[in-house]
């Protein structure tokens, strides 16, 4: 659309870098060089206007416009650096930091370059901008850095001052985010026609019922489910389950067919819409076909042995060789440790040092099976065991690892009502497939990990205490990656090494780059690490302190005050695929995979999806 984005640049120095940025990037954007309440006049000139990019005070003015969406120029912390060293070239000792907070950000600050004293005061208005400047003075304040309010409030003091000016990089940084902008608008009006296509596509009946229990949106999957009852009837027909306080997904009869419902609750505006999930029972099996199950993925084999293990300090010496020790024994081992700390390493080690080595190992995500059918993938069924069932059964989770181990990592995912039919398999060592009346007898090691306080969770109800007692038997703790001292460095300079396809002699690290990696906390311990040491490998065997401070704040969202500016993350060649795969590589180095798919607000199957989409180590 002509003229939908306009840059209202409030000064001079911002025209010119605009100009510039339009001109470079080839765009036919209009450049409105106007100040507060002239820009909202300038803009008339515009109807078809629905994106502006400005900065500080004429940013804010413009936001009060109905219908216009801003892009706010931000300055760096390089931008305001210059400036400071501009007042500090001048003698000034007390220096002070004033503008809108959309400019220099919301939090106030104060900090010492070597004896100057520096004070940041980010302002909602001129007239606080004002006031601010006026009160620095006061207190002793000798030099004034900020925005074209705060420099002519101090110019009438007679203090020094410097503008804080944004660059080249900033002004087209913000261009390029309003095109993008632009472009999901643009996409918002055609997902919108295709939003009925899908629906009547999707293999599930989707009802919405609005707060006053009507029937605003549904597909053809939905009625042909519904059928024969009408239309102003089907929320009486299912009042009883929208109602329940059961979240989890249960099989219900509807109009003589077996049907999975499931109710999600849909809060906007302070209205509560309820969506309504209906599957009959020709689908289930396809449902099944989509569990995200490790076992599956990998093979039911352990790819590492203890050897792969790399470490010095004596913590992990002594859990390596208590994890041998517990490999001898069928005794169930509960294995307890931070996300990313190893856990499945360790195992696929106990399995693989020992004798049953050579059976299967099972490997079982319990966060990622879906409510309904946990019962049915972790002890099997036969055949007419419920419609939709496999013509010939199927076997259980515990049942491929006959002979071997199963491990069963996220175990506090399992919901409470599989969990008594757990118990009975850990006891009597032995399972009924669903549908069937013939007990067939387990020869299996159980493993399972967890990075929660289980005890906690039983005290809350939502995990059985003798279900807990059953299986920490054993108990193997991981210690987390920042514990273990100069293992650090030397995982680090293993993993470059291997990434690199070099010895690891030849990767050098100099005392500023190990002084940066032992003293990052890292969060998401050794499945951080080594994403941070695939980074950096394409920099090179010699890793340097600035490679190593960008991919580490990239990868964190943080913000080094000294050396990083907001570009460290955001540069102009990211794509919207690489950004949405930085996120999720964070997230789930940091969190299991059902708490990452609720922080992003996402199901646990488009999580999946995602991951193998973008191709992310899971």
């Amino acid at each position: 659309m002509k003229d939908s984005i306009v840059f209202i640049a409030p000064n001079s120095h911002i025209n010119a870098l605009a100009q510039s940025a339009v001109s470079q990037l080839n765009l036919n954007i209009p450049v409105i060089e106007a100040y507060d309440h002239n820009a909202i006049e300038a803009l008339r000139r515009y109807p078809s206007c629905h994106i502006v990019i400005s900065r500080g005070g004429t940013a804010n003015y413009i936001k009060g416009i109905k219908g216009i969406t801003v892009v706010d120029l931000t300055a760096s912390f390089f931008d305001i650096q210059k400036s400071l060293n501009e007042l500090i070239a001048k003698g000034c000792k007390k220096i002070a930091v004033v503008s809108q907070d959309n400019v220099i950000g919301p939090t106030p600050a104060d900090f010492s370059i070597n004896d100057i004293e520096v004070e940041l005061h980010p302002c909602s208005n001129a007239e606080e901008i004002m006031n601010t400047v006026n009160t620095c003075i006061r207190n002793g304040t000798d030099g004034i850095v900020g925005c074209v309010v705060a420099v002519e409030t101090a110019r009438q003091h007679a203090v020094e001052v410097a503008p804080v000016e944004v660059d080249f990089y900033s002004v087209k940084k913000g261009i390029l985010q309003a095109l993008e902008l632009e472009r999901n608008l643009d996409n918002q009006e055609r997902t919108i026609d295709r939003l009925e296509s899908l629906l009547n596509n999707i293999e599930e009946g989707i009802i919405i019922f609005d707060a006053g229990n009507k029937p605003i949106l549904y597909n053809g999957y939905a009625s042909r489910i519904m059928r024969p009852e009408p239309l102003d009837k089907w929320y009486e027909v299912l009042e009883d389950e929208i109602q329940s306080t059961t979240e989890a997904a249960r099989v219900i009869s509807l109009n003589q067919n077996k049907v999975l419902i499931r109710v999600i609750p849909l809060v906007h505006d302070s209205l509560e819409d309820k969506v309504v999930i209906l599957q009959d029972s020709s689908a289930i099996e396809e449902s099944v076909k989509t569990i995200k199950l490790s076992s599956y993925e990998k093979g039911l084999y352990a790819r590492h042995n203890f050897k792969d293990i790399i470490y010095s300090c004596p913590s992990m010496e002594d859990t390596v060789s208590l994890a041998k020790r517990f490999a001898n024994s069928d005794s169930t081992i509960m294995i307890f440790g931070e996300t990313g700390a190893g856990k499945e390493g360790f195992a696929q080690s106990i399995h693989n040092y020992s004798p049953r080595a050579k059976k299967p190992f099972v490997s079982v995500n319990c966060a990622s099976l879906p409510q309904g059918l946990v019962a049915s993938e972790l002890f099997g069924y036969v055949e007419g065991a419920f419609t939709g069932a496999r013509r010939n059964g199927k076997k259980g989770l515990f049942e491929m690892a006959q002979g071997g181990t199963i491990f069963l990592d996220e175990i506090t995912e399992i919901p409470l009502e599989v969990q008594s039919q757990f118990l009975r398999v850990i006891q009597e060592r032995e399972i009924m497939r669903i549908g069937d009346d013939k007990i067939i007898p387990l020869d299996i090691r159980i493993i399972c990990a967890t990075n929660k306080e289980i005890l906690s969770l039983c005290e809350e109800g939502r995990f059985r205490y003798d279900l807990y007692y059953r299986l920490n038997v054993l108990s193997l703790i991981i210690p987390p990656l920042r514990e273990r001292g100069d293992d650090i460095i030397l995982m680090f300079k293993s993993f470059v090494a291997g990434f690199c396809k070099k010895k690891i002699d030849d990767i050098y690290l100099d005392d500023e780059v190990k002084d940066i990696l032992l003293g990052y906390s890292w969060p998401g311990n050794v499945r951080e690490l080594r994403n941070v040491a695939e980074a950096l490998s394409f920099y090179g065997s010699d890793i340097k302190k600035q490679n190593v401070e960008r991919i580490l704040y990239r990868k964190t969202g943080t913000i080094s005050t000294v050396h990083h500016s907001s570009d460290s993350i955001f540069r102009d060649d990211l794509t919207l695929k690489e950004l949405e795969r930085y996120y999720y590589k964070y997230m789930i180095a940091r969190h299991s995979n059902s708490e990452v798919a609720k922080l992003a607000g996402v199901a646990r199957s488009t999580l999946w999806r995602k991951i193998k989409e973008l191709e992310i180590e899971d």
